[in-house]
């Protein structure tokens, strides 16, 4: 009985190992059931992947049907859109279009919606010569589309790809009809009317979105800036808006772009006239007129400037605008002087426009700039210096003045001190303002023009001395001037303590500073006369370009420039001379060419001048580059 219940037991421990035996291997074909479930997809996708990238690297290098073997076996096996859209270009580079319209109609089939795929098939029908069924199938697309601003984006961009860019045109403009919005597409349809070179319906584009909505007049300017470039463009524009001004009549919209569009042609006279006639029609407070003020002074326009802001202050009820206008009109008679372009009434007309304006807006920090180019003008033109120290010895007492402006009056008071033959005052107040703004521009300014009276002095080691220690400023210009005017000194003093040649020309840079010009220009001759062939040479032809500047007289200047650059290239003013040229021919001679020119052979030549950067943005802005 013992024996046949042990042997039982032992039968039945057999039987559960073999069960457990049993649901381990079961468990054991589920988990590499489960792991092959999970992990071939990983394979499949990395041999999708590496056949794509091989299929990438045969369409790059041209060999297309490779390409092709892969990318159908990669779009059979996955129907990715990417090995598609792959698989059809190549195709069509093949010329293998039967086999290229059976995929973009299967693929068509599949996806009755999506409109890129139609355009597939009619772009696969174009080029194998079937327009009339390529027609048929784009316009199908564009019949399709739906208020969708995605699927109208879409489709407006694959016609944009396969270069169809009138159906392209089509598809925003339905867009617009089936989201019931005329202004939107509005960059997508002026960059594909820019494409087709139509410079008519980018203008029509601007100015339908400005008559849906006037604040669009700021993005309609840039639209009009970036796509016109011929003059044709802008007569095109002219007649365009002429058209709409008699269609509709005067708007303020319109009004605003016809002037702009003179300003761009740089036809001041009009731009002014049409501001004129504008500001009487729509009874306006002189706006526009002080835009065409400001555009024509900063291109040196000033006469035409000096008329635009005399118009705002005839205006009769008085504008809103007029002490601004009254202060522009003021400074750009200053401007005009300061050029050389004048005449002796106009700077007695300038006198008295300066003492009416003071008496008028009173002394005040905001007025103070008055005082001073009043004083100015009297001291370097009509030779008034106690004048103009009176009134800069009272505009630095003025109750509540800035430190800045109170400098800045001391630093034009020690300059009319020099001009009067009081060294030792001007002395004082230089030294005064560089104790006070140590620190700051202004006192590096202080100490620049201190140095620089002890060079007219003819105390050159000291002047050198203080002038090496500016050479580290901060400040561009006063580094610029104080190397120059260091460099000038180190490479002319003479062997004996007389350096007879080097205060002859100390003399004449002084007269040049008090607006001498004539004694000047007599002071420099008698050097070349007497000391021909010496190292001042270029220096000479540095300080008689700078009269000719003053006196405006523009193409003279730019005679000796050349003949700086020419001779003295790679002496102290040989990127000074390059940089003043190009910004003569740039500014003054109307030739933009030469300018971009100058200014590129600048940044060639003299890579480490301090003038490089502002030669680098010029260049770029003549070469057409968008700047930030």
């Amino acid at each position: 009985m013992k024996s046949f219940h042990l042997l039982a037991t032992d039968n039945l421990e057999k039987k559960n190992f073999i069960t457990r035996l049993f649901n381990i291997f079961t468990d054991m074909r589920q988990l590499v059931i489960y792991i092959v479930l999970i992990l071939f997809p990983v394979v499949v996708f990395a041999q999708k992947n590496m056949d794509e990238a091989l299929a990438q690297d045969f369409l790059r290098n041209g060999d297309y049907q490779k390409a092709a073997d892969l990318y159908e076996d990669v779009y059979s096996k996955t129907g990715s859109e990417s090995s598609y859209s792959n698989l059809i270009n190549c195709l069509l580079k093949l010329k293998q279009f039967d086999k290229a319209e059976k995929i973009a109609a299967k693929q068509v089939k599949r996806n009755p919606g999506i409109l890129r795929f139609q355009i597939d098939l009619g772009n696969v029908y174009k080029q194998s010569g079937n327009s009339s069924k390529a027609k048929e199938q784009f316009n199908k697309a564009i019949n399709d589309i739906s208020p969708d601003m995605f699927i109208i984006s879409e489709t407006g961009q694959k016609f944009y790809t396969i270069a169809e860019f009138d159906y392209a045109i089509q598809t925003f403009k339905k867009g617009r009809q089936v989201m019931g919005n005329e202004t939107l597409f509005t960059y997508d349809l002026t960059r594909l009317y820019n494409l087709k070179q139509d410079k008519t319906a980018v203008i029509e584009e601007a100015l339908l979105q400005l008559s849906v909505n006037p604040t669009f007049l700021s993005q309609a300017k840039s639209i009009l800036s970036s796509s016109l470039q011929e003059p044709k463009d802008f007569e095109t524009l002219k007649n365009v808006l002429q058209r709409k001004i008699n269609k509709e009549g005067q708007s303020p919209d319109l009004a605003d772009l016809t002037i702009w569009l003179y300003l761009q042609q740089k036809d001041f006279n009009q731009a002014l006239e049409k501001a004129i006639v504008f500001n009487k029609v729509l009874n306006e407070d002189g706006e526009r007129l002080l835009t065409v003020g400001e555009v024509a002074a900063n291109a040196e326009q000033y006469d035409i400037a000096i008329k635009a802001f005399a118009t705002i202050t005839s205006l009769s009820p008085k504008s809103p605008l007029f002490d601004e206008a009254k202060m522009a009109f003021i400074s750009t008679k200053n401007k005009k002087i300061v050029a050389g372009n004048y005449k002796h009434e106009d700077i007695l007309s300038l006198e008295k426009d300066y003492e009416q304006a003071i008496a008028e807006f009173g002394k005040n920090n905001e007025t103070l700039y008055m005082v001073r180019g009043l004083a100015h003008l009297k001291a370097y033109y009509l030779q008034k210096t106690d004048e103009a120290i009176a009134l800069l010895d009272d505009a630095i007492k003025t109750p509540r003045i800035s430190y800045a402006v109170q400098a800045q009056c001391k630093l034009d008071l020690g300059d009319i001190y020099v001009i009067s033959g009081d060294i030792w005052e001007a002395t004082l107040l230089y030294g005064q303002v560089d104790k006070a703004l140590r620190d700051n521009p202004m006192g590096q300014e202080a100490r620049f023009r201190s140095a620089r009276l002890s060079f007219w002095n003819g105390d050159f080691d000291w002047a050198k001395a203080q002038l090496d220690v500016l050479k580290a400023s901060t400040s561009q210009l006063f580094a610029n001037d104080a190397l120059n005017l260091s460099l000038l000194i180190g490479d002319n003093l003479g062997p004996d303590s007389t350096n007879k040649p080097l205060k002859m020309y100390a003399h004449a840079d002084l007269e040049i500073f008090k607006n001498q010009l004539a004694g000047a220009k007599t002071t420099l001759d008698s050097l070349r006369a007497i000391y021909p062939g010496h190292p001042l040479e270029d220096d000479i032809l540095m300080a008689e370009s700078k009269i000719s500047l003053k006196k405006g007289l523009y193409s003279d200047a730019a005679k000796t420039l050349t003949e700086i650059i020419e001779r003295f290239n790679y002496d102290i003013w040989g990127d000074d001379a390059l940089f003043m040229l190009a910004d003569l021919n740039e500014n003054q001679l109307n030739n933009k060419q030469k300018a971009q020119e100058l200014y590129e052979r600048l940044l060639t030549q003299f890579p480490g001048s301090l003038y490089v950067l502002e030669a680098r943005k010029r260049f770029r802005s003549l070469r057409g580059d968008i700047l930030n």
